[in-house]
């Protein structure tokens, strides 16, 4: 597809070639390819200018609909960005194993495929109640083939959704948090619907890791393939989680 561009990048990307690979970058995007994914699988050293075209570029994707993914990164390589922390507070920056998964992820955006089957469940906002919804998620979504590490994920994005949806959807009194389970052939959706007054995911969001709260838009962010914040029609949010099945061996 025209709208997702692969970019093979070789050797360093340092203080030299950053801004020749900036531009491509940047030419790219004004033409029309907000998705792109970036083959590192022969890049051998990258600095902090290389992290920091990337806070360039989460940014540049801000307010589009594009993502960009960092295919094929090495050990050393994903060491570094890992300590950077920059894919996982990124809202527009997810990494794979290689090229063909990372386009895996980008496809169904592009072209969504057909929907399976839906559950819906509704439980009052009462924590309490939350670890019960958890594992009959779990148990409808076990079947369709995810890895257990990846069903673990899937668990922990749903709980602090959930979790958010009780403390910010039942501000005003006891309310009702609706769960939406939809399933597809390569991928499972979630919506987690709430009545309150409604939350943008982002104004809570912090860095700091020694902040006394905002570290579950960080894991939805870091576990899930996408997180969307929306205002439901009713009133109060939507909170919509996507995870890709993959092979397992790409999810270790």
């Amino acid at each position: 597809s025209l709208q997702a561009a692969v970019v093979h990048v070789e050797g360093d990307i340092d203080a030299a070639t950053v801004p020749g690979l900036r531009e491509a970058l940047e030419g790219l995007i004004a033409t029309g390819h907000p998705n792109i994914v970036l083959d590192l699988s022969r890049v051998d050293y990258v600095d902090s200018s290389a992290l920091g075209m990337l806070v360039w570029l989460d940014r540049r994707l801000q307010d589009g609909l594009g993502r960009v993914v960092l295919a094929g990164a090495n050990r050393d390589v994903r060491r570094i960005l890992a300590m950077s922390r920059i894919v996982t507070v990124s809202s527009t920056l997810c990494q794979e194993r290689d090229v063909d998964a990372a386009l895996c992820t980008i496809e169904p955006i592009l072209a969504p495929a057909a929907e399976l089957w839906c559950e819906e469940m509704q439980v009052a906002a009462d924590v309490g109640l939350l670890a019960g919804v958890r594992e009959k998620v779990s148990a409808l979504i076990e079947p369709m083939g995810f890895s257990s590490s990846a069903v673990f994920d899937i668990k922990v994005a749903l709980g602090e959704a959930l979790a958010n949806a009780v403390r910010h959807g039942s501000a005003h009194g006891p309310g009702e948090v609706t769960v939406l389970v939809h399933g597809y052939d390569e991928k499972v959706v979630l919506e987690i619907v709430d009545c309150g007054s409604g939350f943008d995911g982002e104004h809570v969001c912090s860095d700091d890791l020694y902040a006394s709260g905002g570290r579950g838009i960080l894991f939805m962010r870091a576990l899930m393939d996408d997180v969307e914040f929306a205002t439901a029609s009713e009133g109060g949010t939507t909170v919509k989680l996507v995870k890709h099945r993959m092979p397992v061996e790409l999810e270790k």
